[in-house]
């Protein structure tokens, strides 16, 4: 590897770091800001730091996006899964008579529990 290549090399890590450490700085900044509009009991600035988390969430779901791809097949299980999660607290809550910590439980082990394993266990989503 040549001089240049590794000097270039180092200015997207550099880059990549003051850009993380930039967007953990806003996120810190915005919890500052809700506990203050919480402190103070004010609905316009509580208002508007759920703008501002909204737009930082969007940018990580960008630049998670941007870096990973969104259609990975982890992802495609992940989602398959916390979709199936979904219709069962629906399901098992409203056609079912269980009690709220079985069907908690059932659907963390559906929506968590069963992916975590599939993807741990099985070489699913691993690049050959």
């Amino acid at each position: 590897m040549s001089d240049a290549e590794a000097g270039s090399n180092d200015d997207r890590l550099i880059g990549s770091r003051a850009g993380n450490a930039a967007l953990g700085i806003a996120y810190l900044l915005i919890g500052v800001g809700l506990a203050y509009s919480l402190a103070v009991n004010s609905i316009d600035l509580f208002g508007a730091v759920l703008v501002g988390i909204i737009g930082l969430v969007a940018l990580s779901l960008a630049i998670l996006v941007r870096r990973e791809g969104l259609f990975a097949p982890e992802n495609k299980l992940i989602g398959i899964f916390v979709l199936l999660a979904m219709a069962l607290l629906f399901g098992l809550s409203e056609l079912t008579e269980l009690p709220s910590e079985i069907v908690f439980g059932v659907v963390f082990a559906v929506g968590v529990v069963v992916p975590h394993l599939l993807l741990e266990y099985t070489e699913y989503g691993t690049a050959k």
